[in-house]
């Protein structure tokens, strides 16, 4: 299987586990689910899907030399993902962003997976417990597979701007089963990179109120019994049609201010919802001149102020009042 991928290039996949997993059903339905969420009603360029993001992580942890078992856990490791995305989280209220990963198992478990896998040999049990794979997650404010290529991919796609995506593969090295930079400059400029991301994009308040947006007409339709939760595990233009034929007058009004219309303001005495989005930030490690490892803000004293910083807003959360779609 040739594969061309917008951030690493041109790959071929010859392992018969991989090819048999990515042909199966639960791989092709992350082809209709957005990385973006709600976005792209309303933004232009959001055009990174579940699927590309997966085969991305698998294939960024093949450059890095990670074992085969642990490229299947790359590829499998947003499956999970409800139609829209993080939408779900606002849906159901879950603060940490977590709820696809909390039905991680129970997904896996009642699809074609378990049995691919055992073909092969591998044991779904293992596979299904990310600390077993510490190149694929780490928690914040490490790198890792996953971290890393959503935030190259979505900078790629959302801005255009790939220039640096080589020297950053070029400087990414693994160290005690951890991928860390190898030269502390372009530790600095991921860091940056990063937090420019999240910003302008995964943390923007309007992005945030577009998830609130979508998630309200979902709760609606839920707590109408319009719409049952296992309709969230297709995909995201079965879910939105099926919410456009719902014939509900209150649906409907949410459904209307999703286009490029959409404008908000933040006023913490009049707003429409306060919301807040998933912390997402990096300190990676890197070997410093004297060959010690150290993370950028332990020598970047504008960088500790900046993620301070940048927690703080994150944490503060946004008041949002939606004044015209």
């Amino acid at each position: 299987m040739q594969i061309n991928d917008r951030v690493y290039g041109q790959f071929e996949v010859t392992e018969p586990v991989l090819l048999e997993l990515i042909a199966s059903q639960p791989l092709g339905r992350l082809r209709g689910i957005n990385q973006a969420g709600a976005s792209p009603y309303v933004l232009p360029n959001k055009t990174v899907t579940r699927y590309e993001h997966s085969l991305g992580v698998m294939l960024f942890l093949r450059i890095m030399g990670a074992p085969l078992e642990e490229q299947i856990a790359g590829l499998l490791h947003d499956v999970p993902h409800t139609a829209f995305s993080h939408v779900i989280d606002y849906v159901f209220k879950n603060a940490n962003h977590t709820w696809h990963e909390d039905f991680h198992e129970k997904i896996i478990r009642n699809s074609e997976i378990p049995d691919i896998l055992a073909k092969f040999g591998f044991e779904v049990d293992r596979l299904m417990n990310e600390h077993n794979f510490p190149l694929l997650e780490r928690s914040i404010p490490d790198l890792c597979g996953d971290r890393i290529d959503y935030a190259l991919r979505d900078r790629l796609a959302y801005l255009g701007r790939g220039e640096n995506i080589k020297n950053y593969l070029d400087n990414l090295i693994v160290k005690d089963q951890e991928i860390i930079f190898k030269n502390g400059d372009w530790a600095l400029e991921f860091t940056k990179d990063y937090l420019e991301m999240d910003y302008k994009f995964w943390s923007n308040p309007l992005e945030v109120a577009i998830f609130q947006v979508l998630a309200d007409a979902i709760r609606l339709a839920l707590d109408k019994n319009l719409l049952i939760e296992d309709d969230l595990v297709k995909d995201d233009e079965y879910v939105y049609n099926k919410l456009k034929q719902l014939g509900d007058k209150d649906i409907e009004e949410k459904l209307a201010r999703l286009n490029p219309k959409l404008k908000i303001i933040l006023d913490e005495n009049n707003y429409d919802f306060h919301s807040k989005n998933k912390l997402r930030y990096i300190d990676p490690k890197f070997i410093d001149k004297d060959g010690s490892m150290r993370r950028v803000s332990e020598v970047h004293e504008e960088i500790k102020q900046e993620l301070a910083k940048h927690k703080a807003w994150v944490e503060r959360g946004n008041f949002i009042k939606i004044v015209a779609w």
